[in-house]
């Protein structure tokens, strides 16, 4: 007469465990994507050799994911506040990801044909306003999702100019800020203060600003990544760059993948889970790995002895580092 009540039970038991969020994200090893794939330089002939980006899979905990990632020996698990600023949400998380994309996929241009002695001219639009720091100075004035675009009237022309403007006041200083919200200009005045007790630099109390540009280059280069977040592919995209907008096969026949943010002069700055992206690059039959040097590469090397792969593991500080290694690759 009640026996609908046990098979209820287990489905609300069922619904519980695989769609319940918990406050953790999981990770994984994700993909290894052909970078020829997304970037498209007009005019470039591509060659045999595969340059890769890696990627890390991620999705928010469940009960069920969370016990069965106990089990996986690639998987990890963090707290939603190691990723989340406070009081961000899920959808400004994944806009701040897209913004290091567009960062990454920027500076990749600008260094790429820097490198190859071609034109690239970038149009600054702003800094983003990932988060507000709570009780900070910005707090109730601005918000995460402000584009600002000027301090004290003076338009803002670049991440460092805005940096050097608010570094050289000094705390309890006023400055007009001008940015955009929802597309409408406005205006707010806000007391910079010390970042912490212990020093002297001071800030608006925002968490890392994040450029906001365009691009424009001869000949034009279009990327087609979709569905893909977050800086670490920049050096990556840098290579494929260049090497479309060169001659001969970069990577001289062999399948390299590599990871690595770019920065503004060439440096290759640190990842998440290098130690993950191993097993992304193996499972792609890669031969060589790029690897940001220090941290990352002593991460990533204990991978390559559990997986017992044969791939080179290359550390990295600059992409002339990674230019000059392939240059000394023999073709196959």
């Amino acid at each position: 007469m009640k026996a609908w009540k046990p098979a209820l039970a287990a489905v609300v038991a069922a619904m519980i465990a695989f769609f319940v969020p918990l406050p953790y994200f999981i990770s994984y090893p994700g993909d290894a994507t052909s970078t020829e794939q997304l970037i498209d330089v007009e005019g470039a002939t591509k060659e045999p050799g595969d340059l890769m980006m890696l990627t890390i899979a991620q999705r928010r905990a469940t009960p069920y994911f969370l016990v069965e990632s106990l089990f996986l020996p690639f998987a990890d698990r963090s707290s939603v506040s190691d990723y989340l600023y406070d009081g961000e949400s899920d959808a400004q998380y994944e806009k701040r990801q897209k913004l290091y994309m567009e960062e990454a996929q920027h500076n990749a241009t600008i260094e790429g044909y820097e490198l190859a002695g071609k034109q690239a001219t970038v149009d600054f639009k702003g800094i983003y306003v990932s988060g507000v720091i709570a009780d900070g100075p910005a707090d109730g004035k601005l918000k995460a999702g402000d584009q600002i675009t000027a301090v004290d009237g003076q338009a803002i022309k670049s991440l460092s100019d805005f940096m050097k403007t608010i570094g050289a006041k000094k705390a309890g200083e006023q400055v007009e800020v001008t940015f955009l919200r929802n597309k409408k200009e406005r205006q707010t005045d806000i007391a910079v203060n010390r970042l912490t007790k212990e020093s002297e630099r001071v800030g608006l109390g925002i968490y890392e600003p994040l450029p906001m540009s365009s691009v424009t280059t001869k000949p034009e280069v279009d990327f087609n990544v979709e569905d893909v977040g977050g800086p670490s592919a920049g050096m990556m995209f840098t290579l494929e760059i260049y090497d479309q907008l060169t001659e001969g096969d970069l990577a001289k026949g062999y399948k390299i993948a590599g990871t690595g943010t770019i920065e503004e002069d060439g440096k290759v700055g640190p990842i998440g889970g290098a130690w993950q992206k191993v097993v992304a690059a193996n499972e792609a039959d890669a031969e060589i790995m790029f690897v940001p040097a220090g941290d990352n590469y002593k991460e990533a090397k204990p991978s390559i002895k559990k997986i017992e792969t044969k791939m080179k593991l290359v550390p990295i500080k600059t992409v002339e580092e990674a230019l000059d290694y392939l240059e000394t690759l023999p073709e196959k």
